[in-house]
C-alpha cells in the first residue's frame, strides 16, 4: 500500500515522503498513530501544495534572517546598570536585558539567539555574538554603563 508520511518514520522515510508499506503495517500502526495517510490523488496534491508553501515560507524567513543579520552586525547597544561605590555591578547583564535594549532600538530578536560565553559582570564594551536562524551570525557591541 502506498502511503504519505506525516512524520519521520524510522526505516521508511521523512515527513511528506510517499512510501510503499505492507497493508497490515499501515492499518495497524501508521494510520492509528496518525503517522500517515493512504496515498490518493487528492492527498498527493495536498502534500505537494504543503511542500510548496513550506518552501515559500523558508525562503521568506531566510531573506528576513539575512536582513536582520546585516542590520545587527556592528550595532552598538548601551545598557545602563546599577553599580556600587567601587563601580562593581550588582548583577550580571543577561541576554534578556540585551534583547530589551535591542527592542528599544527597533530590532526584534529572541533571547536564545544571544551567545554569552560568560556573564557580563564588568562596565565597558563587550562583543556579543547573535546566532540567527538559518546559520546567520552577527556581532554586536554591548556597552555596559553605570546609571
Amino acid at each position: 500500500m502506498k502511503v504519505i508520511l506525516f512524520k519521520k518514520v524510522q526505516g521508511y522515510g521523512n515527513e511528506g515522503d510517499t512510501v510503499e508499506v505492507s497493508d497490515g503495517y499501515a492499518r495497524n500502526f501508521l494510520f492509528p498513530q496518525n503517522l500517515a495517510v493512504q496515498a490518493s490523488p487528492q492527498a498527493l496534491a495536498e502534500t505537494q501544495a504543503k511542500k510548496e508553501r513550506k518552501i515559500k515560507i523558508d525562503k521568506k524567513e531566510l531573506k528576513e534572517a539575512s536582513k536582520l543579520a546585516s542590520a545587527l552586525d556592528g550595532l552598538d547597544v548601551e545598557i545602563f546598570v546599577k553599580v556600587n561605590e567601587v563601580g562593581k555591578l550588582y548583577a550580571a547583564v543577561s541576554a534578556k536585558e540585551i534583547v530589551a535594549a535591542l527592542k528599544e532600538l527597533g530590532q526584534k530578536i529572541e533571547a536564545e539567539w544571544i551567545e554569552l560565553p560568560s556573564p557580563v559582570k564588568e562596565i565597558g564594551v563587550h562583543k556579543v555574538v547573535v546566532n540567527l536562524p538559518h546559520g546567520f551570525e552577527a556581532i554586536i557591541n554591548v556597552s555596559v554603563q553605570p546609571k
